[in-house]
């Protein structure tokens, strides 16, 4: 079979074939283990958790007492093969010079060809997917390894093989070194926002004293009960821990709201949205500002609060963006009675601890305008791994057939 891509290189020209991963490869299995082999000083071995987002990471190791496995060799491409979640089947990551030698479970395999590099981006194209949901088995997600050898895949030349990888791989490259950025410039956010409510860092101002004070939410807020009068607003909101307060359907795929809201609560832009849904690293809950600008509605369950200012919602929105601050706020409130969090009622929530905060206007202004200034920055790094992210897909459907 023969077929033509829709962008190419100058100077390439003719039909590309297509074989299949049996053909030009191998299948390779990972090691089967007990919990019993499980030995601190055995070998890594590499995990679905251990591929994340292409790439190869250890934040979540096991070690196993082992005599014979197959170790990984340099551009092998590491597949995940079976695994409780049918969404994770098919991820995979390619084996750098450092990751030699390591062996890899049961649930993951190895391909192995002398034309990974190109497979390798192949292996990153809706088609390699499409192929992926259609081979799954019927009882378990899972491809097995004959099933992997009859994944049928276009071929080139081995020089545009190479033009293609050697390019999408710089793509690659700019991609991961945008996230670095990113990644660098939250860290060094958290560890100002930190420093800030510890009051460590100061700002000048007019006033000869930094008038920084221990305020209850129910002194700087207030709770509101407004409903969603003729069903007028229909946007219903979710509260994510890194999105903050976001359009449901966009969050969770679908809306999950009841057929009728007139009794959902209203949420206008700058209230904050507390919701007592636990998440595993805030076990009781999340606090965000509505930073969309719009007006949507929330589930009753919710508690929808109101700054005297939209600057002190922006403070307290960067307050319990931690999860340590939002911790030690909402837990001695569950240890008073509550049996889990959806028991904290509004009340005792907005009269919890209290929170050290810039009282001053002035000083208010200089820190929200500062941190406003690093969202901003982090925001034109995020659009622009956002292009290089789309300008990767474009060029994966169109340089392959």
């Amino acid at each position: 079979m023969f077929a033509f891509p829709n962008l190419r290189f100058p100077g390439f020209e003719g039909e590309w074939k297509t074989t299949t991963l049996g053909e030009i490869g191998q299948v390779i299995n990972g090691l089967t283990y007990s919990p019993n082999d499980i030995d601190e000083n055995g070998i890594l071995v590499l995990r679905s958790s251990n591929v994340q987002n292409r790439i190869i990471t250890f934040e979540d190791n096991v070690f196993v007492k082992a005599e014979n496995f197959n170790p990984v060799k340099e551009n092998d491409i590491l597949i995940c093969v079976r695994n409780g979640s049918k969404n994770l089947i098919g991820k995979n990551s390619l084996i750098k010079k450092e990751n030699e030698g390591l062996a890899f479970g049961a649930f993951m395999a190895i391909y192995r060809s002398e034309f990974n590099r190109f497979l390798f981006q192949w292996f990153d194209t809706n088609d390699y997917k499409e192929i992926v949901n259609k081979n799954l088995g019927a009882t378990i997600n899972s491809i097995n390894g004959g099933d992997l050898k009859k994944f049928t895949v276009p071929f080139p030349s081995l020089y545009e093989q190479e033009k293609i990888s050697s390019f999408l791989s710089l793509i690659d490259e700019r991609i991961l070194s945008q996230k670095k950025i990113i990644e660098g410039l939250s860290l060094q956010k958290i560890s100002i926002v930190k420093k800030l409510f510890e009051n460590k860092i100061k700002f000048k101002t007019n006033s000869k004293t930094q008038n920084w004070e221990r305020k209850k939410l129910a002194e700087i807020s207030e709770e509101h009960l407004h409903k969603n009068p003729n069903n007028k607003y229909n946007e219903v909101f979710s509260v994510a821990k890194h999105k903050g307060v976001i359009n449901q359907i966009e969050h969770l795929g679908r809306s999950f709201s009841a057929k009728e809201i007139l009794h959902y609560k209203l949420v206008y832009p700058g209230d904050l949205v507390y919701t007592k849904s636990p998440t595993s690293d805030f076990p009781f809950g999340i606090i965000k500002q509505n930073r969309t600008g719009r007006i949507g509605v929330v589930s009753p369950l919710y508690c929808v609060f109101t700054p005297k200012t939209y600057v002190l919602g922006y403070l307290l929105h960067e307050y319990f963006n931690s999860a340590v601050n939002t911790f030690n706020y909402l837990n001695p409130l569950v240890q008073k009675g509550a049996k889990n969090t959806m028991n904290i009622n509004n009340e005792t929530f907005l009269n919890g601890a209290s929170i050290l905060l810039p009282m001053n206007k002035e000083e208010q202004e200089k820190v929200y305008k500062f941190l406003l200034a690093l969202d901003e920055k982090i925001n034109l790094e995020n659009e622009l791994l956002t292009r290089y992210e789309n300008q990767k897909k474009y060029l994966l459907q169109n340089l392959f057939v």
